[in-house]
């Protein structure tokens, strides 16, 4: 009886497939397999065309759902001690009359051979003056199905149309819909500690989609709805529009959506604390596409995403012809006033100071204080205390001069830096720098100029480093992005370069201890997966994906400013990072190099060793790497040619407390280098790595305020003696801005 009702309730679909389907597990399977082939054939139709589209962002909350009383907090348990709460009265009178946050944008893309390009016509902001060009790249919503993962806000789910096998989702048919067919799924299992419903209407006649709906629910909540229509002369289903609506979910967590942190918090204590107008806030995304066109596209836009010059003061009105709706009163007043939470909490200088400070600076006026020059420590200079200055765009948006001044506690030398640099051309985001330096580094410290520009927080491998040279150094550099994936830095340098322990370099039958350079840079960062966007001010990397491949050539000039050796050195590090839907994910690292010719111990490898020549272990506790090996001393190694491998796999946070979330991660390195003449470097007793070095460890990232620790252990051909010396204890540090 099960199986013959199954089978009258699955007979509209067999009429209208004009299929014999013998079960209703058969009629799903069959029912997928034709929206993937209909998919399959969208996919191949869409390699060329065009379209427009608008898009609406918005932060708020309705009015009527806001409990807006006065409250009276009590502070004492015998109700003596008391304040008034209006937090909730001001939240919602506020929210009558506007929203807290508003984006608007105006859009034609163009794709040519899966090539998508964007270019952003219109730009409105509401609360911030200075739009976050870093959002424009987000997509938020899928535009498209036939690919196996999707992407809603920050998280990633299967696609049920690609998952239906293997006991991701529960599928079935709905038999009361009679003009499509819908097509119900359900994860049967959390994916990312969500979990995944929603429908798929399908057209009988081409199995394409005529509308989906998403909806996840966990510490926040989204549904994400898209219709479609089809277009006539290539007979296929696009998206008409698309509404991406997020809530709360039901745990404490924090979420940043569109450069704000929104706190979403369970009020627990009742009337002891003040009103949680987070509890009521919504986030909204909407999109309306038109003008969908099958011709080649003809634009020579360079970048993935790229702003017209007037998109940001383009008037109102051009973006209301795209607005069909009736015009919410609340929009309007939004626009006309900044009294929202984007103004009190302050969001837009956090933002600002956010970006500087992850780039090293800290903003002052005109000036930014170079973070990375404040405060150091090594074994040679003892406590480093310096200033660094460089002005920023307030001051010249093309031109900028800087430079630092040091003093070593133990040296008692003082260090300095000074130069400028000079915007040529702003489509590709070139400049041109010159600059004098006279300074320490680390000997054999590997540098790749593309990566060095880069900030650190904390650079903990020369606390305890020794041998140290100084250089003199004239420079003049061009760094330019006019690739759209290549970032490309080409410098000149004249260097003075004097060791500051005994060290003999012998080149030629004769000993140098003191050397002049001129040596030509060539590097170049390449990221063929990474989108970026054309801002008024910069190129920006909106989202970064892997590899990275950097390539670098180190050349000196023969008889050119006084050069006295003449080498070459080739340099590669490739970086791959693989997510996983669980959340997890693993990186993988290859860096190697090779120098030919006479080069001295300076600028050879010493392959990042991180470990204290100490006897106890404890002496041996520093600050971990990201990338050093833990357990090789300083010093211990050189190599004039190298090859390094790192494999990590970062688990999903472990919930221990509600202040201690740590990311537990497996980690494997291995290293081999050689040597070629050792004799001829005089001063320093040291190994080559022939062999094989090996280390393995684990890590507890972020156990508290960013804080953790993380245990590796050598062995292999050069595992020593005692259990002790062969394991490393470090503590690590992450940085967590908190915006």
């Amino acid at each position: 009886m099960r199986f013959l009702i199954s089978y009258f309730l699955l007979f509209p679909l067999v009429f209208f497939a004009q299929e014999d389907y013998p079960s209703k597990k058969t009629a799903i399977e069959t029912l997928v397999k034709k929206g993937k082939e209909q998919q399959a054939i969208q996919k191949k139709k869409l390699r060329n065309f065009t379209y427009s589209f608008y898009e609406k962002s918005i932060i708020s909350a309705h009015p009527d759902s806001i409990n807006g009383t006065i409250d009276t907090l009590f502070k004492n348990k015998k109700h003596t001690k008391f304040t008034i709460d209006s937090s909730g009265f001001k939240f919602k009178n506020l929210l009558t009359k506007q929203h807290l946050y508003l984006l608007e944008k105006v859009s034609n893309v163009s794709v040519k051979n899966t090539n998508k390009k964007e270019e952003i016509l219109g730009l409105k902001m509401a609360g911030l003056k200075q739009p976050i060009y870093e959002l424009m790249g987000q997509e938020f919503i899928p535009f498209e199905w036939s690919k196996k993962h999707l992407k809603f806000l920050t998280f990633t789910i299967k696609n049920p149309l690609y998952f239906s096998k293997n006991k991701s989702y529960l599928l079935t048919i709905d038999p009361n819909f009679t003009s499509s067919i819908k097509l119900n799924f359900s994860s049967l299992k959390e994916q990312k500690n969500n979990t995944v419903s929603g429908y798929f209407l399908l057209d009988k006649e081409t199995f394409g989609i005529q509308k989906s709906v998403f909806i996840i629910k966990g510490i926040i909540n989204i549904r994400a709805t898209t219709t479609y229509f089809c277009e006539k002369t290539q007979k296929i289903w696009l998206p008409k529009t698309q509404k991406l609506e997020v809530n709360k979910g039901v745990n404490k967590y924090n979420i940043a959506i569109l450069g704000e942190t929104i706190r979403f918090e369970n009020n627990k204590n009742g009337n002891s604390e003040k009103y949680d107008y987070t509890q009521d806030l919504f986030f909204t995304l909407s999109r309306k596409y038109l003008d969908y066109t099958f011709l080649p596209s003809t634009t020579t836009q360079r970048y993935a995403i790229q702003i017209a010059k007037n998109a940001v003061t383009n008037n109102a009105s051009f973006l209301r012809f795209f607005e069909t709706d009736t015009i919410d009163s609340r929009v309007l007043n939004t626009y006309k006033s900044l009294d929202s939470l984007v103004t009190n909490e302050r969001i837009e200088q956090k933002i600002y100071f956010g970006k500087k400070l992850i780039n090293g600076q800290i903003p002052i006026g005109i000036f930014d204080i170079r973070a990375r020059e404040l405060l150091k420590y090594n074994n040679y200079e003892g406590f480093r205390m310096g200033l660094g200055l460089s002005t920023n765009e307030k001051l010249f948006h093309s031109f900028k001069l800087f430079g630092y001044g040091a003093y070593g506690t133990k040296d008692g030398v003082f260090k300095s830096q000074i130069g400028g640099s000079f915007r040529v051309s702003k489509n590709s985001d070139s400049w041109l720098t010159s600059s004098f330096t006279d300074d320490l580094t680390e000997f054999a410290d590997i540098t790749f100029l593309v990566d060095s520009k880069k900030y650190k927080l904390y650079d903990p491998r020369p606390f305890n480093i020794s041998t140290f040279y100084n250089y003199q150094n004239y420079t003049f550099s061009y760094e330019t992005k006019a690739i759209p994936t290549l970032e490309t830095v080409l410098s000149l340098t004249k260097s003075r370069v004097n060791p500051l322990f005994e060290y003999t370099f012998i080149a030629n039958g004769k000993p140098y201890k003191l050397y002049n350079l001129t040596l030509f840079n060539a590097s170049f960062e390449w990221s063929p997966k990474s989108r970026f966007l054309q801002s008024p001010q910069q190129i920006i990397e909106v989202e970064k994906n892997y590899p990275k491949v950097i390539v670098q050539l180190t050349k000196s000039i023969p008889n050119i400013l006084e050069n006295e050796l003449n080498f070459t050195k080739i340099d590669l590090r490739i970086q791959q990072e693989t997510k996983f839907i669980s959340g997890q994910k693993t990186t993988f690292l290859w860096q190697g190099g090779m120098s030919f010719g006479n080069t001295p111990l300076s600028h050879l490898y010493s392959v990042a060793p991180n470990n204290l020549d100490k006897i106890r272990l404890i002496q041996r506790v520093i600050f971990a790497s990201k990338t050093a090996f833990e357990t090789m001393y300083f010093n211990e190694f050189f190599s004039d040619k190298y090859a390094f491998f790192q494999l990590k796999h970062y688990f999903n946070k472990l919930m221990l407390a509600k202040n201690c979330k740590p990311t537990l991660v497996l980690g494997s390195k291995v290293a081999f280098g050689s040597l070629s003449n050792p004799e001829l470097h005089q001063g320093l007793v040291f190994k080559t790595m022939e062999k094989g070095f090996f280390e393995s460890g684990l890590e507890l990232q972020n156990i508290f305020k960013g804080f953790g620790l993380s245990a590796y252990y050598r062995y292999g051909p050069y595992q020593l003696a005692r259990f002790e010396d062969n394991l490393a204890v470090k503590i690590s540090f992450t940085l967590n801005l908190g915006l």
